[in-house]
């Protein structure tokens, strides 16, 4: 339709005189253009408008018309993809276009975009720390792959970033990197944020969650508050998130063709190209996150003079024998306590007992499983404990089976410390439930014999059925002609 020639303003402005009526010569001479070529324009542009009018509406027009477009806008706020809108509304057949063209008109005829807030968070003020899958560790010795998981924290102001792997998410590893976080950083900040795992949360609400009591006692410790973010709202810790992508798309993508064999290694890896982060020029800031985290670490509170020593929380009830079990070992605590449920702190080398918040006992963490770690005086006087309504059980139960296992177990009970052996005890009465006490009475008599109370002794005896009919005292004859036999027939 242009005129070779003609720019676009001369162009719009021809048909703007038009429209006011003016002659074509009126034009020609406004605009100082040859009239021909005002006459060209001006029958291309009748031309065009007598097409107009006689033309079909468009197709679009017709059912973009056909379309609540404040429905579509409701939905899609509500987090109804647009896709997924327009494909219910082709098949009401409400649509007579493709999916490009129902975004465009969308965009349109409605405002599509969700109002967001930026976050300004001042120096010192908070930390945001979550977890996300790691790199998997090739043991060399088994061939076994085994799989880590990331531990990232950010300060929010100068987005200064930490990270580490660990072997789980386990309440020891979460507290110990904490504790490695806080010295990377060298200071603490007033608020953590972390997420809603087990570690930190031991029950999620939006407004009122119950803290971990050993994530408590560290931020105690560090004089932090913790404010955990909302279920299933990533946004809460959004800085965290965006970071833990930057490590996705970078750090695992870096080192995708490496095969780690040990942790220390992975994380030294990881700690080289963190530094390479935080000196890297950010996007935004047009700064590096080490400048400006240098600026927030006046703010940071200092961090406490003593270390502080990851400590596990857990409960148990103790026993009637005045132990409790912790980590596949039994320790003791006082005897006023039993049937009570304690409170258990255990660090990488000691196990803290509390009732009511005072320590009871303190015992050094066992290195084995199964074993009995005991301070005498936490039982009971002898004659106490003998007269107790289980031990007396126990005696009666051994009678009932034979006057063996009856020696054996008051064998047992009788010293200083009676409750020292009742778990014991009552597993060899138990074996004549399991077996029999015939066979029960038949290994004890051995047991008696050669000074072995293990019930695993005794069981292996029960099974094989051997060792319990043999005559001690009949003498073993050798032949003389065998020189390499000790013996009395052997001795010249």
């Amino acid at each position: 339709m242009a005129v070779k020639g003609l720019n676009v303003k001369e162009l719009s402005e021809i048909k703007r005189l038009l429209n006011l009526g003016l002659t074509n010569r009126k034009i020609a001479r406004a605009l100082k253009i040859h009239r021909n070529t005002i006459n060209k324009y001006v029958e291309k542009i009748k031309s065009n408008a007598s097409e107009d009018e006689n033309k079909i509406p468009a197709a679009s027009s017709h059912w973009s018309a056909q379309v609540d477009w404040e429905n579509v806008r409701r939905e899609f706020l509500s987090g109804v993809p647009l896709n997924i809108i327009y494909e219910e509304l082709f098949e009401l057949q409400k649509l007579s276009v493709q999916y490009p063209g129902f975004w465009k008109q969308a965009h349109k005829n409605i405002n599509l975009s969700v109002a967001t807030m930026v976050k300004i968070h001042r120096p010192g003020e908070r930390a945001e720390i979550d977890y996300c899958d790691g790199i998997d560790i090739l043991d060399p010795a088994t061939g076994e792959v085994r799989r880590t998981h990331l531990f990232v924290g950010v300060l929010c102001h100068s987005r200064f970033a930490f990270a580490e792997f660990s072997m789980s998410q386990s309440s020891s590893d979460f507290l110990q990197s904490h504790v490695n976080m806080f010295e990377y950083f060298g200071g603490v900040p007033q608020s953590l944020a972390p997420d809603n795992l087990k570690s930190a949360v031991t029950k999620a609400h939006r407004y009122d969650p119950v803290i971990n009591q050993a994530y408590t006692r560290m931020a105690e410790h560090y004089e932090i508050a913790v404010l955990p973010a909302r279920v299933k709202s990533p946004t809460d810790k959004a800085i965290v998130e965006r970071t833990i992508q930057i490590f996705q798309k970078y750090f695992f993508m870096k080192v995708r063709h490496r095969t780690f064999t040990s942790l220390l290694e992975l994380n030294q890896c990881l700690r080289e190209h963190l530094e390479i982060l935080n000196n890297k020029v950010h996007r935004i800031f047009k700064r590096t996150r080490k400048e400006m985290y240098l600026e927030e670490l006046k703010s940071l509170r200092s961090l406490p003079v003593e270390t502080y020593k990851v400590a596990v929380y857990h409960k148990a009830v103790l026993s009637r024998d005045c132990h409790l079990m912790f980590d596949q070992n039994y320790y003791s605590s006082p005897h006023q306590h039993r049937g009570q449920s304690l409170d258990i702190w255990a660090t990488a080398k000691t196990v803290e007992i509390f009732v009511n918040g005072d320590r009871v006992a303190v015992h050094a963490r066992g290195k084995t499983v199964r074993k009995f770690i005991t301070d005498s005086s936490h039982y009971p006087p002898a004659h106490q404990a003998f007269a107790e309504e289980d031990i007396q059980k126990i005696i009666n139960q051994a009678a009932k089976v034979g006057v063996e296992c009856l020696a054996l177990v008051k064998g047992l009970l009788e010293g200083d410390l009676p409750l020292k052996h009742m778990r014991r005890c009552q597993g060899i009465v138990a074996l004549s439930w399991k077996y029999s006490a015939v066979l029960l009475e038949g290994a004890c008599k051995g047991a008696n014999l050669f000074n072995n109370h293990n019930i695993q002794y005794l069981e292996r005896v029960i099974k094989t059925r051997s060792g319990v009919k043999q005559n001690t005292d009949e003498q073993i004859n050798r032949k003389n002609h065998n020189p390499h036999l000790r013996g009395l027939n052997n001795i010249h």
